[in-house]
């Protein structure tokens, strides 16, 4: 799937691995009003954060300086970060309510291309781990082999689940359920913090022009993350797809 092309594509970060389309039935409100409506079009907002992420450690794989290792490195371990706890919430909080409540299968079929992926996944996270205790071993071809690696049955994955996610397949579970479902998703979400690291990471992986008003943060929170604790890690977010305030931006060594 990927390509030996070291160049992005204009600010839309869309190879080597392909982005999700946004889905094209209506996105009707947010997810606190029609979870069953809108779970589908966040996933693939939330997906396309991951898969654009990791687009861009692909390509800065070859262009990062000796000087910003550490940083690049930190930054591919926040994008395996997010990966893992992305899935680990769906495993351990989404997809048992589904299969509660009549969609077993597709649960089922979930959960099995996780594990198609999991061992390289895992694989990938030692590499940096070794790599940030060693910064000096790095190497750019042994680093988009381990991306390839992983990102195949990965974005193959994340793609696969959106049409599992229909309005028409969540829409079988009582309103009530959902409600709570995503209530507790919520409650899960803001427990996990990450004022410094998964916030500033969600908001330099989305393409504004899909959603402007997402992620669904207030304006003050909006404000804290540009000027605040986006900077707590700013080195980091220099090879990101879009810079704080949402514009595209590109990698350049120093």
């Amino acid at each position: 799937m990927a390509s030996n092309n070291s160049v992005h594509d204009g600010g839309d970060w869309s190879s080597p691995f392909p982005p999700i389309t946004l889905p094209s039935y209506p996105l009707t409100a947010t997810l606190a009003d029609d979870f069953g409506g809108n779970i589908a079009g966040e996933m693939v907002l939330v997906h396309n954060v991951i898969i654009r992420s990791f687009n861009a450690v692909w390509h800065n794989a070859a262009l990062v300086s000796a000087k910003d290792v550490p940083a690049f490195i930190s930054y591919a371990k926040s994008a395996v970060d997010m990966l893992h706890e992305h899935h680990h919430t769906e495993e351990e909080i989404f997809f048992p309510v589904l299969a509660r409540e009549g969609l077993a299968q597709i649960v089922e079929g979930n959960i099995e291309q996780h594990k198609a992926f999991h061992d390289s996944m895992e694989a990938l996270n030692e590499h940096l781990n070794g790599l940030a205790q060693r910064p000096e071993e790095y190497d750019a071809q042994r680093m988009r082999e381990a991306l390839e690696k992983l990102g195949g049955p990965l974005v193959q994955h994340l793609h696969d689940e959106i049409p599992t996610l229909h309005p028409d397949n969540m829409r079988k579970i009582d309103k009530d359920i959902l409600d709570k479902l995503c209530s507790d998703l919520d409650a899960h979400i803001k427990s996990q913090g990450g004022f410094t690291t998964l916030i500033p990471f969600m908001v330099t992986g989305h393409r504004s022009e899909e959603a402007p008003a997402w992620p669904p943060f207030p304006g003050p929170l909006r404000w804290l993350v540009k000027n605040v604790f986006g900077r707590v890690h700013s080195s980091r977010w220099k090879f990101a797809p879009y810079d704080l305030s949402g514009n595209p931006q590109t990698y350049s060594p120093s």
